[in-house]
């Protein structure tokens, strides 16, 4: 069964309201990531694929965003957004209807122009950044066969540096992978290259994630000034 829906409504911390939605019929996406929610059935890929249900989930979230009158369209899928082929309709049909884009992404395909083209027509773009290595990138983001850490990170400053809207980075803290002073010095370095309009650090809430992977909240605290320059 397609898991193409609006997945909640909710106010964000500017006060607008949001619509947050999945725009793939189930788990495809360019990582393999250990620490997954989703879990770790999909298919690895970077190739955009055509969904059949896509057409049927235009006319419903049409019927929505009139109904809700949202702010800010989310897309926020069940794996990478840009993987379906259709995106670029998505995207417009909100903007259509003067509603705000922001598209969450891990961020390498940022780097391939089919699909820096759609991220560029969104209002806001959120991306990532987890492993500091290309060990650890490989070991816990088990990404597509010839993919680096390096050009992850020139994939999504490449893009920043013609994207005028609001450019957003997640940095999730991973207990004995990147909250060491080395990694925490080469995430400064790169989101000083990214420039980001906002920053978020955070780590796994999850509890199956927390226990494995999580920071303390002292860590958290220690290391978010850091990363912020507080």
């Amino acid at each position: 069964m397609s898991q193409m829906r609006v997945k909640k409504i909710f106010t964000d911390s500017q006060n607008r309201k949001v619509m947050e939605i999945n725009v793939l019929p189930t788990k495809y996406c360019t990582f393999g990531c250990v620490f997954c929610p989703i879990g770790q059935k999909g298919e690895k890929t970077d190739k955009a694929h055509h969904f059949d249900e896509t057409e049927a989930f235009l006319s419903y979230l049409e019927r929505e965003i009139e109904v809700e009158k949202p702010d800010v369209l989310f897309i926020n899928s069940m794996g990478e957004s840009f993987l379906n082929s259709r995106l670029e309709e998505i995207v417009f049909l909100a903007k259509d209807k003067n509603v705000k884009v922001s598209l969450y992404t891990n961020g390498y395909l940022l780097g391939y122009p089919q699909f820096a083209k759609v991220a560029l027509f969104c209002d806001e773009i959120s991306g990532e950044i987890k492993a500091t290595t290309e060990e650890d990138f490989r070991k816990y983001q088990r990404p597509l066969e010839g993919y680096t850490l390096e050009e992850y990170w020139k994939n999504m400053i490449g893009f920043r540096e013609r994207y005028k809207g609001e450019f957003v980075i997640y940095v999730t803290l991973i207990r004995g992978v990147n909250d060491n002073p080395d990694s925490i010095g080469r995430i400064k370095d790169v989101i000083t290259k990214l420039d980001p309009s906002r920053i978020f650090v955070e780590t796994f809430e999850d509890e199956k994630f927390c226990k494995a992977f999580g920071v303390s909240a002292q860590k958290l605290s220690e290391c978010s000034k850091v990363i912020l320059g507080n």
